[in-house]
């Protein structure tokens, strides 16, 4: 049973908006990648010679739990990994539950994007899923790439998708129906709603708390495991209000 602090509700849920920036920018023998959303802010370089990983340093500066700037430790497993475009089981090259969550999918689209070039940016935006089930949309430098109308952690529309889930199962179903930049965009929609799901709790009640009493996320990633989550607190500082559509988000990534 999740510990009763977990339990309290945000009192304005149902008035806002989660928002998530992901940045990429290529460079000759490296590639940085920013993310910032409601309750995160990070950023890796991840430098290559033009095939492999050869290093990688991450950065977190605004993050939930005191023990998640340890996981710059495992996300070094990625150091001699090819480079590929966004794979169909993104969890196959590094095990995503050793690592935080969110470094590990920054460091799998530094990798997509090296041999890419450029600067790619995608934003995400989830309302608030109370009373009714909202349009969520993911945008790729600017164009809308997927819009579906989601509810609880499932696809209400368009009907080709409806009852499809944005969570577990999520990447067996999506690489069913998408390929190429169409796939990246879908896993980058899909790690951002699933955050999205904070915004529903006074996530200021948590703070100096452990996150062991969080069952459902035990061994979900790095912070989560058993023994890292018993010497780890929820932090005071973590959240922003993203409601605005002109949040500066990445204002410094560029």
């Amino acid at each position: 049973m999740a510990a009763e602090f977990l339990r309290a509700l945000s009192a304005d849920f149902g008035s806002g908006v989660f928002r998530r920036r992901l940045r990429l920018i290529a460079e000759a023998d490296r590639v940085r990648a920013g993310l910032e959303d409601t309750k995160h802010a990070m950023d890796l370089i991840l430098w290559h010679d033009g095939e492999r990983v050869t290093d990688i340093e991450p950065r977190m500066t605004r993050f939930p739990l005191s023990t998640c700037p340890a996981a710059a430790l495992p996300l070094r497993a990625f150091i001699g990994a090819p480079l590929t475009p966004h794979p169909a089981r993104p969890s196959a090259l590094v095990d995503a539950r050793a690592n935080c969550t969110h470094l590990h999918h920054l460091a799998l689209l530094a990798i997509a994007h090296a041999r890419r070039g450029g600067t790619r940016q995608y934003d995400v935006e989830v309302p608030d899923e109370h009373p009714d089930p909202v349009w969520s949309v993911i945008r790729r430098d600017g164009v809308e790439v997927h819009r579906w109308r989601t509810f609880n952690g499932e696809i209400i529309e368009p009907a080709a998708f409806a009852g499809l889930t944005m969570r577990k199962g999520f990447a067996r179903w999506a690489t069913q129906h998408f390929t190429g930049d169409e796939l990246e965009a879908a896993f980058v929609f899909s790690n951002a709603y699933f955050v999205s799901f904070t915004r529903r709790y006074d996530t200021r009640a948590w703070t100096g708390k452990s996150p062991t009493g969080h069952g459902e996320m035990v061994g979900n990633c790095y912070s989560y495991q058993p023994e890292i989550a018993r010497g780890g607190v929820y932090l005071a500082r973590e959240s922003r209000d993203t409601t605005a559509a002109d949040t500066p988000l990445l204002a410094d990534f560029s």
